[in-house]
């Protein structure tokens, strides 16, 4: 092996040492993307490229969660997930593992049979028990191993605007419907597009959850009251203010500071006409006259049906917190459903797929709280690289 070859193993060996390193010292208690952002700031000596190929190796690490053999080591489970999740030759497997970036380019399928000694799709995601029967478990499964797509929803009236500008400077997209639009999730957008008013960054089945409203309110069409009452960023309520017109908006978050960056975001959005204030929903004293016709419940949850994008969840999840989100999705809607109108609708959605999350607490609603199931669905990303989700349209019973 002459100088130059032993030099680039060297290089790509120190990019697995440091992931290896990193690695070790993750606790799972902040999301890996803060973890490691921190860990960039407090060490300077990595350049760009570096810190790239550092971080690809550990997020290819967490992908392939517990279905790898404990017999390998980190360094050889970190060869193993960039073969299975890459898919173009890889100059680390070059260097490495040549035999396997041979490979590199084979179906998915395939690849796993490759390594099928220490490698078993079925160990990767490690609650299948909690698993609603509305998700294909293989399938799940394999969406672990694809990075998902950045996802775009075009705002009315931007159309025109959006595609010149991405036409100008040549970013590659695909178009999905007519307006949304799906890119590489390396992709820098934000300096193109004016995002939250030419566009709000959203994953496609979050754009499609209220559907169920709009296709089940033809007797309304202006001046609907909607109550965001879990706002967070507030891309539930932009996308309201989009679709319904003319709405009487009211958002509320536990926290000061969300409102705040939600103010912020709305002010770009043009949304200009609203309410909102600090409040806890899951609080059984909370206590307000106003009456919605529709009550938007984006709960907190498990998150599970969004771990491609965190799959350091795989990994660091306790599985007692679904039961946990469980019973407080249920104080919230039970809070919440006191501020519907006479035969008005709560639209719950979670971003898990967890049954505890999603129909025991369908079934909990209208055996308990005096709401009837108008339409439910799972929103299933995992063929398109996109999220999970879950939604449900319940109206208060006449």
């Amino acid at each position: 092996m002459d100088a130059g070859e032993t030099s680039a193993q060297n290089y790509f060996h120190r990019h697995i040492n440091y992931a290896i390193s990193i690695l070790e010292k993750y606790d799972g208690r902040e999301p890996f993307h803060l973890y490691l952002k921190k860990y960039f700031s407090q060490h300077k000596k990595h350049g760009s490229k570096d810190r790239k190929q550092i971080a690809t190796l550990c997020y290819h690490y967490f992908r392939v969660g517990m279905a790898v053999s404990s017999s390998l080591s980190i360094a050889e489970k970190l060869l193993l997930a960039t073969f299975l999740i890459e898919r173009k030759p890889s100059p680390l497997l070059q260097k490495l593992k040549p035999e396997w970036n041979e490979k590199v380019a084979l179906a998915l399928q395939q690849k796993i049979e490759v390594v099928k000694d220490f490698f078993s799709l079925d160990k990767l995601f490690p609650f299948k028990n909690q698993l609603s029967d509305g998700i294909d478990f293989h399938h799940f499964s394999l969406s672990f191993l694809i990075q998902p797509k950045l996802f775009i929803r075009i705002r009315p009236g931007n159309e025109n605007s959006v595609f010149e500008k991405l036409k100008t400077v040549k970013i590659p997209f695909q178009i999905i419907n007519g307006n949304c639009l799906a890119f590489s999730n390396a992709e820098k957008i934000s300096g193109v597009i004016k995002i939250d008013k030419e566009a709000v960054i959203q994953d496609f089945n979050s754009q499609q959850t209220l559907s169920f409203f709009t296709s089940n309110i033809k007797h309304h069409t202006t001046n609907i009251s909607v109550w965001d009452c879990c706002a967070a960023s507030g891309g539930k309520s932009i996308l309201a203010f989009d679709l319904l017109k003319n709405i009487q908006l009211t958002v509320t978050d536990t926290r000061k500071s969300i409102l705040e960056n939600l103010r912020k975001r709305f002010a770009k959005a043009g949304i200009k006409k609203y309410d909102s204030f600090v409040a806890d929903v899951s609080n059984s004293s909370l206590a307000f006259e106003k009456k919605f016709d529709l009550i938007i419940a984006d709960v907190p949850c498990s998150g599970s049906g969004t771990w491609t994008r965190t799959p350091e969840q795989l990994l660091f999840f306790n599985e007692k917190k679904i039961q946990e989100y469980s019973i407080l999705q249920k104080k919230i809607v039970s809070n919440v459903v006191k501020n519907l109108n006479h035969e008005a609708y709560l639209l719950y959605i979670t971003c898990s797929v967890f049954e505890k999350e999603n129909e025991e607490n369908i079934n909990f609603f209208q055996e308990k709280l005096d709401l009837e199931l108008i339409e439910k669905n799972y929103f299933k990303g995992y063929k398109m690289q996109a999220d999970t989700l879950f939604a449900a349209l319940l109206r208060k019973k006449i």
